[in-house]
């Protein structure tokens, strides 16, 4: 029971956090589905260098509405520095 509990609350907060996102960037006039795959194409990788070893997280190429929404966000945090 404490399992299914924590399930529907998990859901609620997804859908509460989904929601709130759609209203946030109710301004770029994008559907859910639009927002979605514009916010799923904004992706990262992480390179590592051969001689040193050393990473580092690099932001693949986004297009002007991908780049407006990472910023408007504020994604860019959530990056280590």
């Amino acid at each position: 029971m404490k399992r299914i509990q924590v399930h529907v609350f998990l859901s609620i907060i997804g859908l509460l956090f989904y929601r709130y996102l759609a209203w946030e960037t109710k301004r770029y006039g994008f559907s859910m589905k639009q927002l979605i795959e514009r916010l799923s194409g904004i992706r990262m990788a992480i390179v590592q260098d051969k001689k040193s070893n050393l990473c580092e997280i690099i932001l693949e190429e986004m297009d002007t509405k991908q780049a407006s929404l990472f910023s408007f966000l504020n994604l860019g945090k959530f990056l280590p520095s």
